[in-house]
């Protein structure tokens, strides 16, 4: 009895150890399922929060207007590539989508697909001053 109790348990070790590792492997591709990058719009100015971005994963820019005036967040890299805004509980898709209007205290979701390396600009169309940029180098994870 004694041995077959001893089999028992290091099968169920065993099984609790594959389990884990199944979890651990589906939790990291979790994570790397999407990147976020986080727009604060506050005293006229765009404040970026960004993770290191990759090409060809699937983006969220996620914008908060915390002023009490009426903004844009428009940019050409959405030009030709599809997109999906969701503003107000309204969403809209489109491969020319240029930006979004953000009232005030209002917040908007951006989702696409980064495809274009390099410096991408972004303004706001009414105050002529206020600009940002996203960065995307062009290099492998490592």
């Amino acid at each position: 009895m004694g041995a077959m109790w001893g089999r028992t348990v290091r099968s169920a070790q065993r099984i609790l150890l594959a389990a884990g590792f199944v979890l651990a492997l589906c939790s990291q591709g979790g994570a790397q399922a999407e990147q976020r990058i986080e727009v604060s719009i506050k005293n006229f100015a765009f404040v970026t929060k960004q993770v290191p971005l990759r090409l060809g994963v699937p983006t969220v820019i996620a914008i908060t207007n915390e002023d009490e005036e009426r903004h844009d967040f428009g940019s050409s890299m959405f030009d030709g590539i599809p997109t999906r805004v969701t503003s107000g509980g309204v969403v809209s898709y489109g491969k020319g989508i240029s930006g979004v209007f953000l009232d005030a205290k209002k917040e908007a979701v951006i989702r696409f697909n980064m495809e274009r390396p390099g410096r991408h600009e972004f303004r706001c169309s009414i105050h002529q001053h206020m600009k940002g940029e996203l960065l995307l180098l062009n290099v492998e994870a490592v």
